[in-house]
């Protein structure tokens, strides 16, 4: 656990903090950053009434404080099934490629219980080399102090780069490579080019076709339409590909109404 956290001079000039947040929001915001739950990879467990508590607002103002910093900013992703806060651009600001948070991140990614956040800030720390990281050097333990801020927040997204990597899509392009191109331009969240790349040649290799991956995208693109899928919940496209995701069954079940049958009396 950190001893204390460090809040930007930033965060108050920030033309969204300025513009957009309330009060309230800012109070909330900056709570959610430094209360003493947080963690070195920015998805720790708190409750709703821990959140009351400390802050002071209760329960009924924290929910709807905490459904406008999630729907409206979209700098936070809350899960009530198992009370975990993400802070989603929390990686920007918090990590480096320093081997010496590297095993504290890990460690602390595997404590996450909501799957989907799991995944998310497990990819977006595997991809930590693709992202502006901003942040300070650690001249004391590896969770001791955090610098924080709020700009880019708007979208997960804009935390990753998405300019292909030396060897990949640049320069002279083979043929494989336009195809794989094709590809890419239908996928909605393009982060992980190179390796996504990789793995389409492998699976070329295999005998798997254009159009059968051209297929499985456009499914999944109906998909995530049809469920409402949050931006920062849909695959990253090196995750698709890698583990080829384009044979999914993206069918979305309803489930049928139960019809009670009147029971006449004998």
């Amino acid at each position: 656990m950190a001893i204390y956290r460090n809040i930007s001079l930033s965060f108050w000039t920030d033309s969204k903090v300025e513009d957009t947040f309330t009060p309230e929001d800012k109070y909330m915001y900056l709570y959610l950053l430094t209360n003493p739950h947080t963690n070195i990879c920015g998805c720790y467990e708190i409750s709703i009434k821990q959140i009351s508590r400390q802050t002071g607002y209760n329960v009924e103002s924290v929910e709807r404080i905490i459904a406008r910093m999630e729907q409206v900013h979209r700098v936070i992703c809350y899960s009530k099934a198992t009370s975990e806060m993400l802070v989603l651009n929390w990686g920007k600001y918090n990590w480096t490629t320093s081997p010496k948070i590297e095993k504290p991140i890990k460690a602390a990614i595997g404590r996450i219980k909501h799957p989907s956040f799991r995944e998310y800030v497990s990819e977006l720390y595997a991809h930590i080399e693709e992202i502006h990281t901003v942040s300070i050097p650690y001249p004391y333990g590896s969770d001791t102090t955090v610098t924080v801020s709020v700009t880019d927040t708007v979208s997960v997204t804009d935390t990753v780069l998405n300019t292909p990597k030396k060897g990949g899509m640049g320069g002279n392009k083979t043929a494989i490579e336009k195809r794989f191109n094709d590809l890419w331009a239908l996928y909605p969240r393009k982060q992980g080019r190179a390796d996504a790349l990789k793995a389409y040649e492998r699976a070329i290799k295999a005998g798997v076709t254009d159009e059968t991956i051209k297929q499985g995208i456009e499914n999944y693109v109906k998909h995530i339409a049809e469920t409402k899928t949050e931006p920062q919940f849909v695959k990253q496209g090196s995750t698709f590909f890698s583990k080829q995701a384009w044979s999914d069954d993206y069918k979305v079940i309803t489930a049928q109404p139960i019809v009670y049958k009147e029971e006449l009396p004998y």
